[in-house]
């Protein structure tokens, strides 16, 4: 087991009502502490703001690079985006992940292409602006998206409620979404929240994109007066491999 890796503790599937499963304390304290520490505040303040100036994200291609992040962060990024830890994560979701072949030769952080049946990985460091209100509503991920990771890491002295990470369970199938709603369901078919994931330290929680009813969401801040801050880790096939892992229309509003 890498040192490194979110995943040190074992852990067991969920997959009611999709995969997925929650790690607490899911770093050792020393590397938490160290991540924290070193926390690239200015290099994500430096970015151009993502929805509508309301967020900011360091992209592994970024972090990767030499001199933009610690040691520290550019290690973690680079496992977090590797064929190991990729193999890691299929080593607990199983059969219910895609089969891949080639993996080594294959796989590489987004935006750098390998060919056909590219897979690209992200480990981005976000943060959101202190508003009390809900960054995001229930959704799903892009349907090439193959598992998504979300490492909570918020300050200290953050007083804050709410900024959960929200599991929707919907008997409804999902056939269309709302992509400049950032792929949200309609209303009628978000279903109703059966877990939430709190907004605490070293706290990890995964899920398997393997439907278009893999909804979930963030609840709103309430007394937000500190940024909200995460780690994203991510895999996905890239538009040239030609595959997702389902099938869902998306249309603009």
């Amino acid at each position: 087991m890498n040192m490194l890796s979110i995943l040190q503790k074992k852990t067991k599937i969920i997959t009611d009502p999709y995969p997925h499963f929650v790690i607490e304390d899911a770093l050792p304290s020393k590397l938490y502490d160290q991540l924290e520490k070193e926390w690239p505040e200015k290099q994500l303040l430096e970015t151009s703001p993502y929805d509508n100036g309301i967020c900011y994200r360091l992209k592994a291609d970024e972090m990767l690079k030499p001199h933009v992040v610690s040691n520290s962060w550019r290690e973690f990024t680079e496992y977090h985006t590797s064929a190991e830890f990729f193999n890691e994560v299929t080593e607990i979701f199983g059969d219910l992940m895609p089969s891949v072949t080639n993996l080594e030769n294959t796989l590489s952080p987004r935006g750098w292409d390998r060919g056909a049946d590219h897979i690209g990985t992200d480990c981005q460091v976000v943060m959101h602006k202190p508003i009390d209100y809900s960054s995001r509503t229930p959704h799903i991920d892009n349907p090439r998206e193959i598992y998504a990771g979300l490492l909570y890491m918020p300050h200290a002295n953050d007083k804050s409620a709410g900024g959960e990470f929200q599991i929707h369970h919907t008997h409804d199938e999902i056939t269309a979404v709302n992509k400049s709603g950032g792929r949200e369901v309609p209303n009628e078919k978000k279903g109703t929240i059966v877990k939430s994931v709190p907004y605490k330290k070293n706290t990890f929680v995964m899920f398997l994109n393997n439907s278009s009813q893999a909804i979930h969401s963030v609840s709103p801040r309430v007394g937000a007066t500190m940024y909200r801050r995460s780690v994203n880790i991510i895999a996905e096939f890239n538009k040239a491999a030609g595959r997702s892992m389902f099938t869902v229309k998306e249309y603009r509003k």
